[in-house]
Order: C-alpha cells, then structure tokens, then sequence
C-alpha cells in the first residue's frame, strides 16, 4: 500500500532529471549532506535571512534524499554501504539542524531555556536515529522499500501513514515555515519537545513489531533509501 509523501511527489521529477547524468546515488546522498551541513552552518548565525536561506537548503535537503534511493533502484546500484551511509547522513543533517538552530538562539539571546530545548532536540534525534536503524535491521520501517517485513501491511492505516510520512522526512516544511515566520527559537522549543515525543511514539506504535515479530529472513540495513 502506498501512501502520500509530499517530499517524494517532488522528488520524482528532479530524480528524473538526475538519471540523465552520471551522479551515482552515494554522491546524490553526498549532495543532500551537504545542503545539510551549510543549513546548520547558517542557523548558527541567529539571524532571519540566513536562517530563511537555511531553511531553503534544508528543505531542498529532504527532497534530495529521496532521490538517492530512487535513483539506486532505477538504475540497479543499490549497495550496503549505500544504505548505511544514508541513514547516517540523515542522521547528522538533524544532528546539524537542531545543534545550528540552538547556537543561532543562542547567539540571538533568545530568553527561555535554549539549552534545554537543545538538548531535549538533539537526544532526541540519537534516540529516534537508533530506533529507525534498529527498523532496517528488522526489515521494517516507513523507509524499507525491498521486501519489507511480511507482516508489514498490517499496521497500515491513514492515520499511520501520516506518521510514517512524518518520519520519513515530510516534517521538513515545518522548519522552513518557522523560518519564514521568523520564529526559530519557537521552533527549538517546538522542536525539541516534538523529539522526544516522536522516539516514543515509534516504540509504542511499531513496539511489536520492533521487538516481538520475528526478523524478516534474510533482511538487513536496505541496500539504499530515505529514512527522515
């Protein structure tokens, strides 16, 4: 069953364009690092245009991510390291989006427990990043494409759909709406406790299935894919 991700419905006509040339899927998950990096780089700044900018790349980030594993399964260059090396890019892309966020509040002076929030957003992430591959180990997760868990289908639902489509990287908009507003430091605020809520409701709700199910046969870390 496929559900709707709005990143993915814009990541399709650029993965398009990218099998026109010779970019392999690690250096399209490179790219997408990268974009990442220079958007917790100018987070860190504490200030509206640059984080308005850096928003746009994280943004642009999320789309990119998409494509790497389109674009591996297109032309047939799925690899282990692949998928391992996305879902660590992913990782450090959150790792930089909060850590950027909180040092441009702090930076702003931004009143309240910054550091707080930062750090609530940040354990956050390492916490929610061990559990997704904790996912791939198991063959499961909104992000496992290739054979997932046989008894993945059966947790299906709209509702569970619009979680996993939150997971898997459509939260992004969220950041760049802040941006605009210019309201960063409610987003850190926001943002951390949205964290922390996140990793808990990926246990209770895939807890079974994490945890109980048996592994999928055979299955792993994905050859390559999306994961936040």
């Amino acid at each position: 069953m496929s559900e709707f991700r709005l990143n993915r419905v814009l990541s399709k006509p650029l993965t398009t364009i990218l099998l026109g040339t010779p970019l392999t899927p690690n250096q399209i998950t490179t790219l997408s690092l990268c974009l990442g990096l220079g958007a917790g780089f100018l987070f860190s700044l504490g200030r509206y245009w640059p984080a308005l900018a850096a928003a746009t790349l994280y943004q642009m980030a999320a789309i990119l991510d998409n494509c790497d594993g389109e674009v591996a399964r297109a032309k047939n260059m799925k690899s282990r390291f692949g998928g391992w090396y996305d879902v660590v890019s992913d990782l450090i892309t959150d790792l930089f989006l909060f850590g950027g966020v909180t040092l441009g509040a702090l930076r702003s002076h931004a009143e309240g427990p910054v550091v707080l929030f930062g750090v609530l957003a940040l354990s956050g992430v390492v916490i929610h990043g061990t559990l997704v591959i904790w996912e791939k180990i198991r063959g499961f997760g909104p992000a496992v494409f290739d054979a997932p868990h046989p008894e993945h289908n059966k947790r299906r639902s709209p509702l569970l759909g619009f979680f996993d489509a939150i997971r898997e990287g459509d939260s992004s908009w969220c950041v760049l709406l802040f941006a605009m507003a210019g309201q960063m430091t409610l987003f850190l605020r926001l943002g951390g406790l949205y964290m922390q809520l996140l990793w808990i409701a990926s246990v209770i709700v895939n807890y079974r299935w994490l945890f109980v199910k048996k592994n999928n046969p055979g299955r792993g870390i994905p050859p390559t894919g999306s994961v936040l």
